[in-house]
């Protein structure tokens, strides 16, 4: 990996670190209600230009699926340590 992968890597381990630590001091409740207000209700599709070069990103979630967005998340995560 590059010195800015892996800087943007550090930094999203730290934001999902934050997270993490704020969620676990949190009741059922609270982390439920947390979720509720962070969900996108719209798709998340989007576009970003990085250096010049413009990413058109575009997302579907299956609902058959085998693993949630957070397991995804995590393998994503932790595949690139």
């Amino acid at each position: 990996m590059t010195e800015r992968e892996i800087n943007f890597s550090d930094e999203i381990h730290s934001l999902l670190d934050d997270i993490t630590e704020k969620l676990s001091a949190m009741s059922k409740e609270d982390r439920i209600a947390w979720f509720k207000r962070s969900m996108y209700l719209e798709p998340l599709n989007f576009t970003k230009e990085i250096d010049g070069t413009t990413y058109a990103i575009r997302t579907f979630f299956k609902d058959d699926a085998k693993e949630n967005i957070t397991d995804k998340v995590q393998r994503i995560v932790l595949k690139n340590k």
